[in-house]
């Protein structure tokens, strides 16, 4: 399976790597993974599992804004675009914060300000808007926090950025790709719109029902109006032809793509030098390796897509089920850690666990955090549950110490504070503290009323009542907490949509028949 050209022999590495694929298929029930490695130069190994080929069509999410930011950063060095210039007010949200201007790097970080989604064109709206009716849609929407004061991941800040560089280029956005990025690297199987694609592979979306559960379905296939944020339709071996240009600098068999120091300087941290967005790219450190990439969910499909630059290596997994990145980052880390162990390098030993006792036995019942619920029961060594609405199990490692894995979570570490008595006081889950439920609460008379389905049967807004609270069910993903700012209105907690609202409408009779959510008037659900 390795390159002749290469010293590497990853025989041994891909067969064990196989059958880790094969066991997260069967563990979490996944239909179909297409793969990728990149060594340098060459793609040394492709492979699909299950529902998947090597070749199939996967919709990449968010990966897509890798892309977008380098077509910017192209036309920043032909000097057709300053990503420092403040754009025109005219463009953009009304801001209500004093401050600075929003530039298009500020786009590109998640800095600007700006809302997740547009009114129209967002993740609710399957009726394929232009990107120009996406980004005019901005007028008249209000910037959620100030810009540069925080990071705000957006799908229509980025979207806005590609929509000035189809302009500057003078080309449809699509057009501009095919040409600047995807003709040049050879990704002769990857488009920007379902129409330009010979077939998608099927998928599957867990879809809230609108009752607290959900429902299996198959996955319509539709354009977003985000298209520079999420539109990409791809292989996992065009994505690797990508990861390649990576290791060369910028360089791709069909001529340059970016000066290598325009690479490097989207993979630094911008404003916040400890925070995790460059210029397009997500950067972080894994193993004590600088990583830089992006993950992706979009209808159906999660995508993992993760390069080391100091070994230029680089893995790419496409997964054909709706919000399992949890899953697809664990599979690509698995590669990255037989890809350096064939390489002869040494990584940090992995950190001991113990057996639990008796005390996963004090950790089962119900919690909740500022944003989530939980809920866990003890199972054998380990305890099972759920983390707003999504199934989830939770390991012993140190004392006190466990990792929770799920569908969207990848190695969480979640650690127990005790009071001084010892008693289990606290679970901490990254910026999470989940709290124990002492007593049942009702919800008030009045919430009940807002309970229900809203917009897309596909994509719903659920609102539900849990532990005397309201929890809306966003993007079939999970459960966050809503905390009311007044009857009708109500704030969204940390997460997907923080600083963001939910505002309850009713129609002429009282009753509550839609909600303003994400910016745009999602109906009840009937």
């Amino acid at each position: 399976m390795s390159s002749p050209l290469l010293a590497t022999d990853y025989s041994a590495a891909i067969n064990g790597y196989e059958a880790t694929v094969k066991a997260e298929m069967k563990e979490w029930d996944l239909g179909g993974i297409a793969v990728a490695w990149v060594d340098g130069q060459s793609i040394v190994y492709e492979k699909g599992f299950g529902e998947a080929k090597a070749d199939s069509v996967f919709r990449a999410g968010s990966v897509s804004k890798l892309f977008n930011a380098v077509a910017v950063m192209q036309l920043a060095e032909q000097g057709k675009l300053d990503i420092d210039a403040p754009l025109p007010a005219a463009r953009l949200p009304v801001n209500p914060f004093d401050g600075q201007a929003i530039t298009l790097r500020h786009l590109l970080c998640h800095r600007s300000g700006m809302q997740r989604e547009a009114t129209v064109g967002g993740y609710f709206d399957d009726k394929e808007p232009t990107l120009k009716a996406t980004v005019d849609s901005l007028k008249g929407s209000a910037l959620a926090s100030p810009p540069n004061s925080e990071n705000r991941y957006s799908n229509i800040a980025p979207s806005l950025a590609g929509q000035i560089a189809s302009e500057a280029a003078g080309k449809p956005f699509p057009d501009l790709q095919r040409a600047a990025i995807l003709k040049p690297l050879g990704m002769n199987r990857s488009a920007w719109l379902h129409k330009d694609v010979h077939e998608v592979l099927a998928s599957h979306i867990r879809a809230a029902d609108g009752k607290g559960g959900f429902k299996e379905r198959s996955t319509p296939v539709f354009d977003l109006g985000t298209i520079p944020a999420g539109n990409l339709f791809t292989t996992a071996g065009d994505l690797g032809r990508f990861m390649m240009m990576l290791a060369a600098g910028g360089d791709s068999p069909g001529g340059r793509i970016l000066k290598k120091e325009t690479l490097e300087e989207m993979w630094k941290p911008q404003f916040d030098q400890n925070g995790s967005f460059g210029i397009g790219f997500a950067v972080g450190e894994w193993k004590g390796l600088k990583t830089v990439g992006h993950g992706g969910a979009v209808y159906g499909h999660s995508t993992a897509l993760t390069y080391l630059p100091q070994h230029k290596i680089g893995v790419v997994v496409l997964i054909n089920e709706d919000i399992v990145n949890g899953r697809s980052q664990y599979l690509a880390n698995e590669a990255l850690i037989r890809m350096l162990e064939a390489k002869g390098v040494k990584l940090p030993p992995a950190k001991k666990t113990v057996e639990a006792g008796e005390e996963l036995a004090s950790l089962a019942g119900a919690w909740e955090s500022q944003s989530f619920w939980m809920e866990l029961k003890a199972d054998g060594k380990l305890l099972r549950g759920n983390v707003s609405s999504q199934p989830c199990t939770l390991q012993p490692g140190a004392k006190d110490r466990y990792v929770l894995e799920s569908k969207i979570h990848d190695h969480l570490s979640v650690a127990v504070e005790r009071d001084e008595k010892g008693e289990v006081k606290t679970l901490v889950a990254g910026a999470q503290r989940f709290t124990r439920v002492l007593e049942k609460r009702e919800v008030p008379k009045e919430w009940k009323a807002l309970t229900g389905g809203y917009g897309p049967g596909l994509i719903p807004f659920v609102v539900h009542a849990k532990h005397g609270r309201l929890y809306a069910t966003t993007e079939n993903m999970v459960d966050y907490r809503l905390t009311p700012v007044n009857r009708h209105v109500f704030a969204l907690p940390e997460g997907m949509y923080f600083k963001e609202h939910a505002v309850f409408l009713a129609d002429e009779s009282g009753k509550v028949s839609a909600v303003e959510f994400a910016n745009m008037r999602l109906e009840r659900i009937k």
